[in-house]
Order: C-alpha cells, then structure tokens, then sequence
C-alpha cells in the first residue's frame, strides 16, 4: 500500500481593507490581531528581521485555548496546543510561505502552505488566498499511523489549520478598523456579519 499523499486544502477569503494594509499588519503586527481571534491564547513573536532582497523571516508561536470538557484538561499535555509557525514574506508578490509544527505527537504533527494577497472590489479590499498542507510522520502513532488512520489526522489537522487562517483574515480585518481601541466582542459581531 502506497504512503498517502499530503493533504492540500485551498480556502480564501474576502476583507474589505486594501492588501498593502493587510500584509503589513500580518506581517509585523501578529501577536496583536491574535488577541482578537476565538480559541488563541496568545502569540509570541520570536523572531522578525529581514533580508537583503526585502524578503522578512518572522518566528512566532501560537498557543490555542484548550476549550476542553471539564475533566479532560488532565489528558492534555501542558503546551500541547502549541505550534511553531515560520515564515517568509515575499513583498514584491503579497506571498508568504511557511511551516508549522506542533508539539503534538512529539512534534510529528506538521503542515505548510503559503498565503497570497491580492485585491479586491476595485482595490478597495482584499483577496486572501491559502494553500494548506499537513502530514503526520512515520512512527507517530505505531502502527495505527497508517492508512485511513493517518489519513483522518492529516485531513483534520488540515481542516483546523484551514479554520485558523480564515479566522486569521477575519481578525486582521477587525484588528485594521478598530485598531486598540476595539475589543473581542467587535470580532464576533463581525464575524456574524460575514456568515
């Protein structure tokens, strides 16, 4: 039986801010328009310095909200809903590629993609489009690791990271209009908006 292939998911989603402004404030302003995201605790930047050729690294980690059934907090590993998220932002193309890895499975849980800006309603807004991959590495999970198996894993982990990154573009079109002077709450409301 041949190894399953990564997953590749493909979503995109519409903001009413011009792409330079969303790039920017993605770029350089992440562990604040995280706090206006549901179920993320916190983002630390690690790393933020840029190249010769104007491309930027940024290092962050992300840490979600456990949101578990009472009681099932016990079986979760402190910090095993953090991931590492690295990333290269290609200014002159709106492009960013990057990794992640989780410390879930012992760091075998891992996905990559890239996120690409262009405009939108006359260039008064802004297309952001994702290509998302996941995998589990060989040995995870012994010998259940295998199969449909792995392939579930892979397709949710694909399907959450996919989730994160549309919330990401609600958040940053929240965070670019209210700016510090909003709260959550505003995320919600427009979040409600858009469905």
């Amino acid at each position: 039986m041949s190894e399953r292939q990564k997953v590749n998911l493909r979503r995109m989603v519409m903001l009413r801010v011009p792409p330079e402004r969303v790039w920017s404030a993605m770029r350089d302003d992440l562990p604040s328009i995280a706090s206006w995201m549901k179920g993320i605790e916190s983002v630390t930047r690690l790393e933020h310095a840029g190249d010769a050729e104007g491309v930027v690294s940024t290092v962050h980690e992300w840490r979600a909200s456990a949101g578990l059934p009472s009681g099932m907090g016990r079986f979760v590993e402190d910090g095993a809903l953090t991931w590492v998220e690295r990333a290269s932002w290609h200014e002159g193309r709106l492009e960013s590629r990057w990794t992640v890895e989780s410390r879930l499975l012992a760091g075998s849980l891992s996905g990559s993609g890239s996120t690409r800006l262009e405009p939108a309603m006359g260039g008064r807004g802004s297309r952001m489009s994702f290509e998302i991959s996941a995998s589990l590495g060989p040995g995870a999970l012994g010998p259940l690791g295998q199969g449909r198996l792995k392939g579930g894993l892979e397709d949710a982990a694909a399907t959450l990271l996919a989730k994160t990154l549309q919330d990401l573009g609600a958040a940053v079109e929240v965070f670019l209009n209210n700016g510090a002077t909003g709260s959550r709450r505003a995320l919600s409301a427009e979040s409600s908006q858009h469905r």
